[in-house]
This record gives structure tokens, sequence and C-alpha cells, in this order.
């Protein structure tokens, strides 16, 4: 099955929404995203599950013309964007596991132990759990687990207020997205990279990945000086392929593949500037609960520490509106299967259909 737009399938914008805007881009942006940023925010919600593509939207910023890229779109199918939806739901769960564990005492660091933080934060959360943005981001993976966020999210329409949205502190994800770089460049090196002559290149990756996973592991973001390494050994690798393999043979596609997610996970990492998508929120006082999650999916955002009394308030009023929410989300997860861990193959297919020329735009050469 075909998706039907670039903002549905390769950029997954935001979801489609019920009343669809022109598909004339706007600032270099692909159509269907909805208001934000343009006198207006939020915008409706997709009803075709598969839609979603979690964190995509900072990528296919300035990426140019909707129609361009319509031929992307529809090369991506919806089980693509499924599974890429599921490999980045399983990677937040690790890393929010790997959380838990620095939560707990590391005298205390069992099984136990992490599973106890765990409840504690979904069904019985401290005040600090909620000003720290812990509570809250519990739900949120609740919410937004891709077997029921399209039962549930038309159902979000409580008013949360644009001034409260203003006041989040959101945090960027990139912990999620260097679980899959981390298993591209560990664990996933196709065959024609294995060779002797691509063994300085595998190297280099894999220390750059050490590197950024060990800094996530302190709770810092990624640093932009070993990322802009690790980008330039990927352009060095991709350089590298493209000299010594033969064009269109198999090792060159398999090699392609891989080294076109990697490129784009980098993309990724880079924080994206909110402000312009913030502008003018304020003023919306009927921005509800469903469209907050909607910016905060596409973005690949999470709920930062509140310090500010305006965060604080915000917090403090939209908790109880997610943890209802939450509960919804458990109703219908009721009898669903468990899915199976995505794998990394998850992350190859999404960005195989797009170009170096796309990638390049958004992540150029050091």
């Amino acid at each position: 099955m075909k998706s039907r737009s670039w903002s549905a399938a390769a950029a997954a914008l935001c979801f489609l929404t019920l009343a669809a805007p022109s598909a004339q881009a706007q600032w270099g942006f692909p159509g269907g995203f909805g208001e934000f940023g343009w006198g207006g925010w939020g915008g409706g919600v997709g009803t075709v599950e598969g839609e979603l593509a979690r964190g995509m939207g900072m990528f296919a910023m300035g990426l140019g013309q909707y129609n361009k890229h319509t031929a992307i779109a529809d090369s991506i199918n919806v089980d693509t964007v499924k599974r890429w939806n599921q490999f980045m739901h399983d990677a937040q769960m690790e890393t929010n596991r790997r959380r838990r564990e620095q939560l707990t005492n590391d005298r205390k660091r069992t099984v136990e132990a992490v599973a106890a933080t765990q409840r504690r934060l979904r069904d019985n959360p401290e005040p600090r759990d909620i000003l720290q943005g812990d509570a809250l981001n519990v739900a949120l993976d609740e919410i937004t687990d891709p077997r029921v966020y399209y039962r549930v999210l038309p159902a979000a329409k409580e008013r949360v207020g644009g001034g409260n949205i203003r006041a989040i502190p959101f945090r960027y994800g990139s912990a999620a997205i260097t679980v899959g770089l981390h298993q591209l460049a560990a664990e996933a090196v196709p065959p024609p990279l294995r060779t002797p002559e691509f063994e300085a290149d595998r190297e280099a990756l894999k220390r750059l990945d050490g590197e950024i996973t060990r800094q996530i592991a302190a709770d810092q973001e990624p640093d932009p000086e070993t990322v802009k390494q690790l980008l330039a050994a990927i352009y060095a690798a991709e350089d590298k392929a493209a000299k010594s393999l033969r064009p269109n043979s198999l090792e060159s596609k398999q090699a392609d593949r891989y080294l076109k997610a990697l490129h784009g996970l980098v993309v990724m990492l880079k924080t994206p500037k909110l402000d312009g998508y913030l502008e003018g929120v304020e003023k919306r006082n009927d921005a509800s609960v469903g469209e907050l999650l909607n910016f905060m999916t596409s973005f690949n955002l999470r709920f930062g520490p509140a310090v500010t009394p305006p965060q604080r308030k915000a917090y403090t009023e939209l908790y109880p509106q997610l943890a209802k929410l939450r509960d919804e989300s458990a109703k219908a997860m009721a009898g669903s299967t468990p899915t199976q861990p995505a794998a990394a193959s998850a992350l190859e297919d999404f960005f195989s259909t797009m170009t170096y020329d796309d990638l390049q735009k958004k992540a150029p050469k050091p």
C-alpha cells in the first residue's frame, strides 16, 4: 500500500490533517503540517494507522518543495513507516530502562528496584517526579505506543492552553536516536563494509558511537564536535564505497542502505530550533492535548525538568490530563498482540529511498 504524501511517509512531518491544507509548500516546508508556525498552531489528527513517523518533522525542515518529494513519498509504503515507528518506540523504551537504572541507587540497581521506580512514576508519582518530567514522559510513552496511538488520540480534545504549551521545557529525545546509531555501528555492518579495506572506517564509526553512547549515559546531549567527527567518518565511508564498489551491484546497494541510515540518524541528532513553530501558540487558549502530542511526536520531544513557576504550573495542570489519556491507552492496549522488537533494518528501509543530495542538505560535509 503506498503512502499518500511526503508528510505521511518520508518526512511524516506530523499527521495528515482532517481538513488537509494546500499542498503548496510554505517556507520550503512540505505541506501537510497543519498550521504550525504560520500564524496558527496545531492541526488535525491523522486517521490512517502508520502515518506517524516519530521525530521526522525536524528532519524534513528545509528539504524543499512538496512536489519535489512526492516521488520519494510514493516509494515508501505504510509498512515501512510502521516499522520505523515501532523501532523508535522500542528505542525510547530502552532509553527509559537505562534512565530508570540511573534513578535507582547504585547499590539497589536490580530488576526489582527498576520495576518499583517505574511503578511509582506511573501509578503514584511524587511531586518531584512530575516536576522533573519523568512521570509525564511515562504517560507520553504509553499514549504514543504505535499499537494504540490512533485509537486514543481523537479523544485527546481536552484543552491544555497555549500558554501552558509555551511554558513547557521541551527536551529533544536524542537518546532514542543513539540507540539506532549504536545498533548500526556496532551490530549491523553489512558484508561489503566488513572487508579489510573498510577496517579504519568501521573502527572510526565504532569509536565515535561509543563516545556518544557514553555522553548519553551521563545524561548529556551528544557533543557537537563528536557528532561532527561522526558525520565526517560517514562521509569518508560513503566516498570510499562509491569509488570501490561497482555501481548498482548488490554490494553497492547494501552499503548505500546502511550508510544512508547512519547519515539520516546523524541528521536527527541535531536539536531542532522550535521557537518558530511555537510562535503564537500562547494566543491559542483552545489548544488541545492532542495538538501538543502531535507536535511532540513529530519533533521527537520529551518533557524536561520544570524549574520556573510557569513551567511548574504547566506540568501540574497537564499531568492529570496525560494520566487520564494514558488510562484510555491502557484500556485500548488490553488484548493487543505484543509486538516483536523492530530490527535495525527498519532504519535502513526508511532512509533507503532518500537521496544523498537530500541527506547532505541537512548534514553537509564538515
